[in-house]
């Protein structure tokens, strides 16, 4: 591969990219892990409690009852930036709805804390996989990532957790095999 890719997921307070905040940051590339949570600075939505199983008490945050360690969104913010930049490029960060949700988010929140720029520097593009899984396979019932993942690895997993969204993410393209044209069709602009 002339790129590198590395496989992302935010859990959020709710579904608002102008509005939520992030709870957890993970990425994987190969063996390679990235992972944060951070308390949010606004309230979790009922359906992102319900699905992701967070919630604050306390000042802290809880994942289905247990408290998780956390840092400051800033300093999640400039590890994962610093976890990009030690990549050789040009780097590629996929999520399955970049284009929708993660980017957007993402984009904002790096922009708020003055981190654009960095993030810029190491991270040319974002590829939707979502995107790219909808060019490859035609007539499917769900292009969620539990449903490729169940069709196409034959598992379940603990979805709507970014750790473990990320892995069965990188671990279903590597099973997809998308060719490079596919790939360079779905790419999204960091510059934006």
């Amino acid at each position: 591969m002339s790129y590198t890719l590395v496989f992302f997921d935010l859990e959020t307070t709710g579904l608002d990219t102008e509005r939520c905040d992030i709870i957890q940051i993970a990425a994987v590339c190969g063996t390679r892990v990235f992972n944060a949570f951070t308390v949010p600075r606004c309230a979790i939505t009922g359906e992102a409690s319900r699905l992701t199983g967070f919630s604050v008490a306390g000042g802290l945050l809880l994942r289905r009852g247990e408290a998780v360690p956390t840092v400051s969104l800033p300093q999640a913010l400039a590890s994962f930036v610093e976890f990009l930049g030690s990549f050789c490029g040009p780097v590629y960060l996929a999520a399955h709805n970049a284009n929708r949700f993660d980017a957007p988010v993402l984009q904002r929140m790096l922009r708020e804390f003055s981190l654009l720029r960095r993030f810029q520097g190491a991270v040319s593009s974002y590829l939707d996989t979502f995107l790219l899984t909808k060019r490859m396979l035609t007539n499917f019932y769900s292009y969620s990532l539990p449903y490729m993942v169940e069709r196409f690895l034959g598992k379940t997993y603990a979805a709507h957790n970014a750790l473990e969204d990320a892995r069965m993410l990188q671990e279903l393209f590597q099973a997809l095999k998308p060719g490079r044209n596919a790939v360079m069709k779905c790419l999204i602009s960091t510059q934006t």
